[in-house]
This record gives C-alpha cells, structure tokens and sequence, in this order.
C-alpha cells in the first residue's frame, strides 16, 4: 500500500470511536458514546462562564464599599437595589456554567445553611413592617449579601483564586482608608471654613431645616465638632467596622511573608513595600476614633497570635508584639500631638457603654413587648417574628429612655439587630453561621502545618483533561479594578456632582498603588485560613457595640472573608471542592433562580417605576418657569406605581401647595384642602403609620395653612382643622412618647380648642421630660417656650377644674 502523505494541519487525525453493540442487537445501529471533543467544549464553555460570573462577584464586591452603606429610609433606602440585581446576574452566569458544563461544583457546611436560612427569615419578616417599602428593599439588600458568600463558597476552585480575591478586599479598603486621610487633611478643614463663611447654603444643600434648632445643632456638633473621618461611609464608626478585616489580613500576610523561609526571594524589601498600605489603614482606623473597632482590631490579633502558638519561635512572637505596641504607641503619639486625637477618646468610653446600655435596654423592650399600640400590623409582641428591615427605628422610640441621647436606627449590636428584625430564629441562625464559620477557620490544621503550600496548577478534580481554571489568579486583579467602573453603574455614582470626581481620583489611583506595593507580599506566601477567622472574629466583636449588620457594606465584608476562609480550610470538610457529574443540580438551581429573580422583579420594578416618576416631577419643578402641571401627572404616576411608598405623596402635597400660592393664596380656592389630605394619605396604611415625623409635619403643614386661611372659615370648619392639628399631634407624641416638644405642642394646640385638662396634663409631661434632659441642652426645649408652658400652666390646670371633660367651654365663634 502506498505510505500515507503528511497531515497537512500539522495534527494527528482523529481516529474513529469504537463502535458497541450490546449482546442481542445485531442488526440494530451502532450506539456511540459522546466525542470527547463536544464534552471538551461545553466543559470550556462553562469554564468561561463560571469566569465571567467570578470577575462580575468580585467587582461586585469591591466597589460595594465606594458609596455610603448607611440606608436613606426617607428614601425607600433603595441605592443598593441596582448592585443586588447584579449580584443575581453572577448568580445566574454561575448556574448557566454548571448546565452547560455538565458539572456542578460545591462546597458545603452548616454554616452556609445557617446563612441561608438567616437570609430567608429576614426576607420574611419584610411582611411585617409598617414601613413596608424600606422593609422590602432592605431585606433583598440582606439577600443580596447572602448570594454574594454563596457566590464566595462555590465559584472559586483553587486557593490562588480565593486569596486573590481576598487580596482584591485589602487593595479596596486601602484605597478608603487613604480617601479617608485625604478627607481629613483637605476637605473636612474646607468645609468648616465654608460653613463659617456661607452656613445657610451648606444647610440648604444638606437638606437640614435652617428653622430646626435641633437639625442645626446635631449639623454643626458633626462638622465643626468632631474631626473623626468616614471617608466613603456615613458614619466613622461604619467606616471602623469594614477595615478591621483587611487590616487583619494584611497583617497576617506580612507576618506569613516573614516567617516563611521556604519562598522565593527576599522577605524584607516585599515586607517595606507592603507596609506603606498597612500603615494608611492603621492611621485610618486610628481617626476613626471607633474604640469598638480598636477593641475588635486587638481582639483579632489576639487569636492569630493564639493560633500560631508553637508553631512559631516565641522570640520572633515577642519581637512582633512589641514592635505592634511601639507602632501603635508611635500612632497615638501623633494623632495627640497634631490634634487629631483627644484624651476624651478614652476617658469618656464609660459614657460611650453607658449610651449603649439605654440601647440595648430600649431594644429589649421592642423584642419583649413588641409596638401594640402602633397598629395591629405589630399587635403580637416582636419575639418571634421581629418588626422587619429598616422598621426598628420607629419601634425603638416606644420603648426609648428618657434620658437617652439619641434616636438610633439599630440597636448597635449584631446579635440585638438580627433578633428585633426578624425574630429569635434569626439570632439563632446568626449565632450558628459565625459559631460554624469560626469553629472551622480558626481550628488548627490537621496535618500540624501553619499553612498548606500552595501549588499552582490543575486542582485535584481535573485529572481528565477537562477545562480547568487558570494556573494564575492575576486576573482576578483587573476585575477588582473595574469596580472602579461598575460603581458608576450599580451605586449611581456621578462624577460631576459635588466632589465625587475627586474622590475617584484618589480611589482609583490608591488602589493602584496599594495593588503594586502589596501583590510581592502577597505572592510570596500562602494565606492561613486562620488569618480569616480571626479577621471575622474582630468584626464581630466590633459590631457587638457598633451594629451596621443590616448595612451590606459593612456585613459584605464580613461574610465574604468567612466564606473565603472556609475554602482555604482544604484540611477541612468546609473547604473541599465536590463534584457531581450531573446537570440535575443545576437544573435545580435554575428554577430556584427563575423564582428568585421573578421575585425581586415582582417587589422591587415598582419601586423604581414610582423613583422614575417622583425624579420626572422634580426635573419638572426645576425648571423655569416650574411645570406645575406636568410634576402632578407625575406624582400621581409615582403613586399608581408603588402603593407602599409615602414620597409621592408628600411631594404632591407640597405641589398643591405651591399651585395654591402661584394662584394668589386665596381662601376661596379649595385646593389648599388637599394637602393635609394628601399628607395623611403619606401617614397611612400600606404605607408608613408608624412614623411620627410624618404626623408631625402633617399637623404643622396643617396649622400654618389655619395661619393664612383661619379668618375666612365658618367655626365649624375652624374647630375641625385645629382638632386634626390636636389628632396628629397626639398620634406622634404616642409613637415618640419620650419627645418633650411634640408633647409641648401637643399643649398648646389643646388649649386652642379648649380642651384645658389635656393641655394641662401635656404640658406637665413636657416639662417632666425637659427636666430629665438637662444633661442634653441640645434635647430641651427652647428657653422661650419652657417659660411659656411654666406660665400658662396654673391658667389652664384652673379652667381643667372648671370644666371637666364632657363640659369644656364651646370655642369661640
């Protein structure tokens, strides 16, 4: 036979399958196994796809920290909505993978269930709110949190991918904490100095009521008062509680780098390299002025320090410790000497635990005995079932002291927090999942090793010459980079408003340095699980005093380095990838995806049809001259769209109003009627009856339009507007029972309609709560209306007498 020429591709054909035929089926056609070239392909296509749903997760992740996490619940606390529908998009991208693929990949422990269910009962318990809209959009901000440590447990497949990504985290909170020190240096001094210089228009642009003494003061106290920073962040003691873990981190890793003399090149320059963005989150974390944070920050040093115990030199322990205590000593030293810290920082922490001790007794009172007296929607105490995401705020001021300082969103306390929000099964499962997730990153490993060596390459599951993940975890880098870009897509980040613009620069070009300097280090050595554990268990102990669990931030974080640790505990049953050659799984995952998805489409478009409207109707006022029309056919769309949000109808109340005044202001026109009705519609089931401010402003708005129109009503339409300003008086001074203004003015809009025994007892009330606040000027009373209540008081307590209840005076006509 003449020898066959060469192949012209250069390859070897491909030699033909063998054909089988069962015993029995002769002349039946031959059945064929599937070629390995399709189940090569579709095994790289899901390859891909898990890839891309990864890179999306982690600039996720990162750029969630780069716009304030504190929820703006005036505003349906809906700005993290848009990164939660794209943190469903990786969920489906990593689904999609594994049907394509063929194989569905996990890892699995009690904790990820403990998460899961702690996520679903807050879900739940969104029914329960009486404002309702909040509820909904913070519970999927909570759902949001879960999926991305599902996401965190399940997508990467090699430890180089998991440390990367952790790496990512310590690369984000650099680049904060370095705005943070910016915002001290540059722009807090220029605020002050504009506020001194234009104060009205500061307050203006602030939102804060230049009529408001207390707006004024708590403005004022916060900016020309206090110097700690916050950085992205609306509170520094939020911004204190996200770089606990990457300080953690990036200390574990330079100690790891250090102490392993097994790696490739010199350990000193990696370490003097690194160093300079540890310092920037130290000194970061230092003006944060957060003792809870420092506290956390001691207490995860603590136990890496007890993990490493006879595995390390003790010479080398001792060396490191006392070069942490003179650091630290050095920071102190300077933030006293420039003015940065003061001494209160640490004499006044008795007064600091003491302010948490009236919260935590408030919240007690919430879980215990619930708000009855609110509405029947929280009639059962709150034990069980909890008062839902975003609604703690309104119970809490049923059960405030007196005496406390402050009217808190969250009880500041993780555990508290999870158990007013959805119940006692809620804390349990939260004290499970961190219980689970300490339990194994913070155990020794079994082989007696302080780390595993890390080998690049095929993990041990791809042996078969399927696709497997890249032999580096480079990448990983640039998709944490790009949340730099996708902040301008899911946190409606603009860079020409204010100076944001500014702060992406320092961002941007922050993490670039912190990304440089610290990747030698970071190469060099393997990453302890431990590191992990005891990062988590720092945040946790910082938010056992400083609550922002609900804020995805903050909690972001902390879930997401526990899911990490997890899987670098390969030791462990926590951290071994499994593998199941089946597509059922991911069948399975599809339509518990679909049912997710249609959910949040279900709860959460007519939100953002109803924000269309409501931001339509305020480019309509802005104009010149304002198209009045226009801005209410867009209200009542806002309305039409979402039923359980109030702003729609507080800004068609404003509208009528104005449309009233561009009228001429004149009695005869009716319209001005409609916004105390449109106001109480605000105040009223579906949507939020339980917030006092809205009964409040519904009977000021009320009494200054008796103001203007009082003189031209017939009596009986007097009395029946001064007993609505009474009506909503009262419902707020019920739902804010500790507040001695509303009870004040409660008194003397009593009196208006001569109803003298309520006047008197309201009046004594106010005066009881003013005195109980003498440590508080900023709490009390104005100096003038004290004195006017004092004054008044024996007048009205004698006609009380006179005439009882059911033979008060009649008004007069």
């Amino acid at each position: 036979m003449p020898r066959r020429g060469p192949n012209p591709s250069g390859s070897r054909p491909p030699r033909p399958e063998p054909a089988t035929r069962r015993p029995g089926e002769a002349g039946r056609p031959l059945a064929r196994d599937p070629a390995p070239d399709e189940a090569t392909s579709a095994e790289a296509v899901g390859e891909r796809l898990r890839r891309v749903a990864l890179g999306l997760l982690v600039a996720l992740v990162s750029c969630r920290a780069y716009w304030p996490s504190e929820p703006n619940l005036t505003q349906g606390a809906g700005a993290g909505l848009a990164w939660v529908l794209a943190l469903l998009v990786a969920a489906g991208l990593a689904v999609a993978a594994a049907l394509i693929g063929g194989r569905f990949r996990f890892r699995w422990s009690w904790g990820d269930a403990a998460v899961i269910a702690l996520a679903a009962l807050v879900g739940l318990s969104a029914s329960r709110g009486l404002d309702r809209r909040p509820a909904i959009n913070l519970a999927w901000e909570w759902g949001g949190v879960a999926i991305a440590y599902l996401l965190a447990r399940n997508l990467p497949r090699t430890r180089a991918e998991s440390k990367a990504i952790l790496g990512v985290l310590v690369a984000s909170a650099v680049a904060v904490s370095a705005y943070g020190l910016y915002q001290a240096a540059v722009e807090m001094p220029s605020l002050k100095r504009d506020y001194l210089r234009d104060g009205a228009r500061m307050l203006r642009e602030a939102g804060v009521a230049a009529d408001e003494p207390r707006q004024v003061k708590a403005f004022e106290d916060r900016l020309l008062g206090s110097n700690e920073v916050f950085s992205t962040f609306g509170l520094a003691n939020s911004l204190a509680g996200y770089l606990i873990g990457p300080t953690t981190l990036a200390l574990a890793m330079a100690l790891a780098g250090l102490l392993d003399r097994k790696a490739a090149g010199s350990r000193w320059p990696a370490f003097g390299l690194a160093a300079i963005p540890l310092l920037s989150l130290l000194i970061c974390l230092e003006l944060t002025k957060s003792r809870s944070a420092w506290l956390g920050t001691a207490a995860a040093l603590a136990a890496l320090a007890w993990g490493l115990r006879g595995r390390v030199p003790r010479r080398l322990v001792w060396g490191a410790g006392l070069a942490g205590v003179l650091a630290l000593a050095g920071l102190l030293g300077l933030g006293l000497a420039t003015g940065r810290l003061d001494v209160q920082v640490l004499t006044q922490s008795t007064l600091s635990m003491r302010y948490r001790t009236q919260y935590w007794r408030g919240t007690w009172g919430v879980i215990t005995e619930g708000a009855g007296s609110v509405g029947q929607a929280l009639a059962a105490p709150t034990f069980w079932a909890g008062v839902g995401p975003g609604n703690f705020g309104h119970s809490y001021l049923l059960h405030k002291l007196p005496w406390s300082s402050e009217e808190i969103q969250d009880p500041h306390d993780l555990f508290l927090e999870a158990w007013a929000t959805a119940g006692v099964w809620a804390f349990a499962f939260l004290v499970a999942a961190l219980g689970f997730g300490l339990w194994n990153t913070l155990r020794p490993v079994r082989d007696d090793e302080l780390v595993s060596r890390e080998t690049p390459g095929v993990p041990r599951d791809e042996g078969d010459g399927r696709a497997g993940p890249p032999a580096s975890a480079a990448w990983l880098a640039w998709c944490g980079a790009s949340g730099l870009l996708a902040v301008f897509l899911v946190g409606h980040f603009n860079l020409f408003q204010n100076d944001l613009l500014t702060r992406w620069l320092v961002l941007a070009a922050t993490w670039g340095l912190a990304a440089w300097s610290g990747s030698a280090l970071w190469r060099r050595a393997p990453l302890p699980g431990l590191a992990c554990g005891a990062a988590v268990l720092g945040m946790a102990i910082n938010l056992l005093a400083a609550g922002g669990i609900g804020f995805a931030s903050v909690s972001l974080e902390m879930w997401t380095i526990l899911a990490l640790g997890l899987n670098l505990r390969e030791d462990r049953g926590c951290g071994r990838l499994r593998v199941a050659d089946t597509r059922i799984p991911g069948l399975a995952f599809a339509v518990g995806w679909s049912a997710l998805a249609g959910i949040f489409a279900g709860a959460i478009l007519p939100f953002w049809r109803s924000e269309a409207a409501v931001a339509a109707a305020d480019d309509a006022l802005a104009r010149q001259p304002p198209q009045l029309e226009r801005a209410e056919a867009a209200y009542e769309s806002a309305r039409l769209a979402d039923m359980y949000s109030p702003r729609p109808w507080l800004g068609d109340a404003y509208l009528q109003l104005l449309i009233w005044q561009s009228r001429g202001a004149k009695p005869a026109d009716q319209r001005w009627r409609k916004v105390p009705a449109l106001l109480l519609k605000a105040a009223s089931p579906p949507r939020n009856p339980a917030n006092w401010s809205l009964h409040y402003e519904r009977a000021r708005a009320t009494r200054d339009l008796l103001g203007l129109v009082g003189s031209s009503l017939t009596p009986r339409e007097l009395i029946t507007l001064q007993g609505s300003v009474v009506e909503a008086l009262r419902t707020a001074s019920r739902l804010y029972p500790t507040n001695p203004l509303l009870h004040a003015e409660l008194a003397r809009s009593s009196a208006a309609i001569q109803m003298f025994q309520d006047a008197a007892a309201e009046a004594k009330e106010a005066l009881r709560l003013d005195g109980l606040l003498a440590s508080q000027p900023g709490k009390q009373l104005a100096a003038a209306f004290r004195e006017e209540l004092k004054s008044r008081l024996p007048e009205w307590e004698k006609k009380a007498d006179q005439f009882p209840i059911g033979q008060q005076t009649p008004p007069a006509s």
